[in-house]
């Protein structure tokens, strides 16, 4: 038998139709929520407290809710007695007060009255997606406003916490979903839909990543050249800086980086993390030539292919088959490796990183020992030498 339970699971399923309604301003009662669909009662005992139940919840019984219509049914032991055929709601009262969505329905309607009035357009927006708006409910003053100023003005240029209008100053980080969805379909024009984030896609500025730099010959650093021989600068003015060396050496451990020893004309890039992928934006790199030592695992040749993929004269050092044996006692097992990608490595690299997969292991360049690895530096880039290159 039907229980109260039921009747308002099968009323909220019906709630978004409802709020549709109200949005097109359409009268959708009475709601008929079982009709057919009632079983039929064969059992008066096992149904007889179910029934009763029903009836208790009911608008007979309370005043409000839904509305039952009965049949009189003859049974052999309890004679003639009523049966519900039909459960539906008369009004939006006894429809909202059952589920204790009085007021929110009320502040629904408020709402989707502001938001039309400002923006027509995002009436069919909200016919489509009814619970947005109440998700959101008590911040549409403030989403409106911000729609508001980028139609108004443009893509703005500026961080997030800087848009002057009057929301707190996190209200635009804390709604990027819904302002997401409704600002290209109020300010077109500030939309970018080519951006992978938010504020590129809107016109904001974003905070920039920094780039670790260290100059290992101290004659790039001075009035002309570097400021410091460690320092860290946002991307965009690293992918603007000038720089008079001869070869790069990115690498992937900071440790590594700040042990690197002096190396005439040669300038390093810490790549820990996915600092690599920031490289793209330094087209400048395409000048130089570009040394990579990272792990010699997973994570380090796929950093080495990465760049590669951008700078194609990018060598690997220390990322071979005699470095490994040199060092393999300081080995460590290493999960399987899962690809994204394929790998643009050298048959060399390829052979080194399949050995070490079957193998299960993995060296971490900081276990190479400080003399080796300085040799090997020296080796590879010093005879590299070449004509100072200024990017423009």
């Amino acid at each position: 038998m039907l229980s109260p339970e039921q009747i308002k699971k099968r009323a909220l399923n019906c709630y978004e139709d409802f709020l549709r309604s109200l949005a097109a301003n359409e009268n959708i009662f009475p709601l008929s929520l079982f009709g057919g669909g009632l079983s039929r009662v064969t059992d008066y005992t096992k149904a007889r407290d179910d029934i009763i139940a029903l009836r208790d919840q009911s608008k007979q019984t309370r005043g409000f809710g839904y509305s039952i219509e009965w049949k009189q049914q003859t049974f052999r032991r309890f004679g003639e007695q009523q049966v519900p055929i039909t459960v539906s709601f008369s009004t939006r009262e006894d429809y909202t007060r059952f589920l204790g969505k009085c007021s929110e329905a009320r502040e629904f309607e408020q709402d989707q009255k502001l938001v039309v009035h400002a923006f027509p357009e995002l009436g069919e927006w909200i016919l489509r997606n009814p619970l947005r708006l109440i998700e959101h409910a008590g911040d549409w003053p403030g989403l409106i406003a911000v729609c508001a100023h980028l139609r108004q003005h443009g893509r703005p240029n500026c961080y997030l916490r800087e848009l002057p209008v009057d929301v707190d100053t996190k209200f635009i980080e804390r709604k990027r979903g819904v302002l997401g969805e409704i600002l290209p379909i109020v300010a077109s024009d500030c939309v970018d839909a080519n951006a992978s984030t938010f504020e590129a896609r809107f016109g904001f500025r974003e905070k920039q990543p920094l780039i670790r730099i260290r100059a290992l010959d101290p004659d790039l650093v001075g009035p002309s050249g570097l400021p410091f021989t460690d320092f860290a600068i946002p991307l965009d003015e690293a992918s603007r800086i000038r720089i008079a060396a001869r070869n790069i050496l990115v690498v992937e451990n900071e440790t590594t980086f700040l042990t690197l020893p002096s190396i005439v004309g040669a300038l390093a890039l810490l790549g820990a993390g996915d600092a690599v992928s920031l490289f793209r934006q330094m087209a400048w790199l395409k000048q130089f030539r570009i040394f990579y030592w990272g792990d010699m695992d997973t994570h380090g040749f796929a950093a080495l292919s990465l760049l590669r993929k951008y700078y194609a004269q990018t060598e690997s050092l220390m990322m071979d088959i005699e470095t490994y044996e040199q060092f393999r006692r300081f080995t460590k097992r290493a999960a399987p490796y899962r690809a994204n990608c394929e790998l643009v490595l050298a048959d060399a690299e390829s052979s080194l990183f399949k050995m070490l997969e079957t193998e299960g292991k993995l060296l971490e360049q900081e276990r190479i020992s400080l003399s080796y690895a300085e040799r090997k530096l020296q080796a590879a880039l010093l005879p590299c030498l070449a004509e100072a290159v200024m990017p423009p």
